[in-house]
């Protein structure tokens, strides 16, 4: 995934003219701009879905925006570009990043255990088999994914890049699913959440050593990202959205002249380009999920106000103040139009308030939310850029400040206002549910902590006493041995909250006889599925005991590949009457079109504890209309024989 993004990712990056940690941190974005785009445009014409068609439209775009940027830089009225000059290699910016990625990987492998496990939650159901559906169909449009569960075509959009990016890594690697999904959750984790932070937190404040070492070092510090979203949900698509809105805020604080100093090692982009950077970046946010995209509109709010007020004050004219407000007027429009039509039906967001404000507020102070253990150094770190951002006022210090303000405030609203219909209005786009809006909050945090940390330090060194440990501090070997203190310092303090997070993790993908998806037995049992199911031949069994897995895990199609299917009248018949089936009658005509040869009998239990009743799967030990072909413990796979020969013979 890695050489994936860079390859495609970068390769754009580089035509438009961004160098150094800009194109770096930008690649991931833009690769999967790149992933989600060509996915949906690749079946117009015809070609099954492949990595070798993500290059071609790579390429293809690359010239072009090369093209255009050397004609731009010849003319130059648009201001143009030119690169900068090259600076020498920033030390603790690596040692920050390396840092970064080791902690998030280990607390990624504490979490997942092995690498084949699998989370064992609802929402996986359909990211696994998703993957699968992608690899059977060639197909990994964002307008063609719902259909595994809808064949009629009634969810009509599904954000799939995710999904599409996996799958190409399962085409590259040859790896199982499972392994695919952990090998993505791992790059995104350890490498593309630390990198989007550390831009973000630099373009706003600078590049300082102690910000951009405190930054890496506390976008390790928060339960809630990235291991909320692997122990709710599971929310994949949803955590590779939030891990690269960060950068698109970058890309957003350049494109409006605001933020601090300028990157090392970029190029002066003018503000036209730095919006195209923007663009580029948006797809891939929103086809991996709106609700990160619309995490993106909320955040950027702070923005849009400073800029507006800025360019007020600039105004020369009443009619220029005039035209300024319309289009905040409009910007404002806009965006309440996008929470509106950028959510999920009302069946979707019936999630109640949990708490009562004030919890609510104590949860955002102490860093607390969810999981129920503070993580105080994050906590102090964050208040230190709070008091810090009063004191100096800067432009940069309110943007930080603004987006901890908006994630405060959509927490506090989707947790504890009581006022339902304007708790919709602000937390629908969210399904308003709490888990997702505690997920956003590290994003606002980690700027303004580190912001905190480093204003707070400047403060200290200030101090004559400090002198001597200042000058010591100077060699690149000793900012590496005062990262290392600083970092087992922090896992030290907060050890108590990032436990919590991980044992809470790791109890959902291990694969144990009491496993709520598929537990051990049903997991042995669904290795040999491939040796009793010929290629082709669809299983029946209700997916909410885990059987539908068999299409993710055994690469057989089942009849209900989720637990969210649209129910055709020939399904139906089998649910309803499978094990009463005759030769010559509806259901065994039914399962004649739809190709059902088999079925799995994974038992009662459930992946949500409830009880969904199909009465065609009941008393299949003692019915005549099966047999027994494979069994372990009281995972069963039964052939159907009730309406003669089976489908393959």
């Amino acid at each position: 995934m890695l050489m994936l993004v860079a390859v495609i990712g970068g390769a754009l990056a580089w035509a438009i003219g961004l160098r150094g940690f800009w194109a770096v941190a930008v690649a991931p974005a833009f690769g999967m701009t790149m992933i989600g785009g060509t996915a949906i445009v690749e079946p117009w014409v015809g070609l099954p879905w492949s990595v070798a068609a993500v290059l071609i439209v790579t390429t293809v775009l690359g010239a072009v925006l090369w093209w255009v940027r050397f004609a731009t830089n010849r003319r130059r009225p648009l201001g143009g570009l030119r690169d900068a000059p090259r600076r020498r290699f920033d030390t603790w910016l690596m040692v920050g990043l390396v840092a970064a990625a080791v902690v998030l990987s280990l607390r990624v492998f504490e979490a997942v255990g092995a690498p084949g496990n699998f989370s064992q939650t609802f929402d996986n159901i359909f990211h696994l088999n998703g993957v699968r559906f992608i690899l059977d169909t060639g197909n990994a449009s964002s307008l063609y994914l719902g259909r595994m569960t809808n064949p009629g075509g009634a969810l009509a959009f599904y954000p799939a890049a995710w999904h599409a990016a996996v799958a190409l890594i399962v085409q590259l690697s040859g790896a199982s699913i499972p392994v695919a999904v952990n090998a993505m959750t791992l790059v995104v984790a350890a490498v593309v959440w630390p990198l989007g932070l550390v831009l973000l937190t630099r373009t706003l404040f600078g590049a300082g050593r102690v910000l951009t070492v405190s930054a890496s070092i506390l976008a390790t510090a928060f339960p809630l990202f990235p291991l909320l979203l692997l122990e709710y949900g599971v929310l994949y698509p949803y955590q590779m959205g939030l891990a690269l809105t960060p950068v698109a805020l970058a890309a957003t604080t350049r494109a409006l002249g605001l933020g601090g100093a300028a990157e090392p090692q970029s190029s002066e982009l003018s503000r036209w380009w730095w919006g195209l950077v923007v663009l580029g970046t948006i797809p891939g946010i929103a086809l991996s999920h709106p609700g990160a995209f619309v995490t993106w509109l909320a955040f950027t709010a702070p923005m849009v106000v400073i800029f507006v007020v800025q360019r007020l004050k600039e105004a020369q004219s009443a009619r220029g103040r005039w035209a300024i407000g319309g289009a905040f007027v409009a910007y404002l429009l806009v965006g309440a139009v996008a929470l509106m039509v950028l959510r999920p039906p009302a069946e979707a967001r019936g999630w109640p308030i949990m708490m009562s404000v004030p919890a609510a507020g104590w949860e955002v102070l102490s860093v607390s939310a969810w999981f129920g253990v503070a993580a105080p150094v994050a906590a102090l770190a964050v208040l230190a850029g709070v008091v810090w951002a009063l004191i100096v006022r800067s432009t940069a210090s309110w943007l930080a400040l603004g987006m901890y303000v908006v994630a405060a405030f959509l927490f506090i609203t989707v947790a504890a206002l009581p006022l339902g219909s304007l708790r919709d209005a602000f937390t629908g786009a969210w399904y308003n549910n709490i888990p997702r809006l505690a997920a956003m909050l590290p994003l606002a945090m980690v700027p303004l902590g580190a912001f905190g940390i480093a204003r707070t330090a400047s403060a200290l060194a200030a101090i004559p006493v400090f002198a001597r440990l200042r000058e010591w501090t100077a060699p690149a070997w000793r900012v590496v041995i005062g990262a290392v203190l600083a970092l087992a310092g922090m896992l030290a303090v907060q050890g108590a909250a990032l436990s919590v997070a991980s044992s809470s993790v790791a109890r959902l993908f291990a694969i144990t006889p009491d496993s709520p998806l598929v537990n051990s037995d049903e997991y042995a049992l669904l290795q040999r599925v491939d040796e009793h199911v010929p290629d082709g031949v669809a299983i029946a069994g209700s997916p909410w005991n885990g059987s539908s897995m068999a299409y993710a895990l055994a690469d057989r199609p089942v009849l209900m590949p989720h637990t969210l299917m649209e129910i055709t009248h020939d399904l139906e018949l089998i649910n309803d009457g499978l094990n009463g089936a005759n030769p010559g009658d509806a259901v065994c005509a039914a399962i004649a079109a739809l190709q059902v040869g088999f079925v799995l009998d994974f038992g009662p239990q459930e992946v949500h504890g409830a009880t969904h009743e199909f009465p065609g799967f009941e008393d299949l030990a003692g019915s005549d209309r099966v047999r027994l072909v494979d069994q372990e413990g009281e995972a069963r796979l039964y052939e159907i024989v009730a309406c003669g020969p089976g489908v393959d013979g």
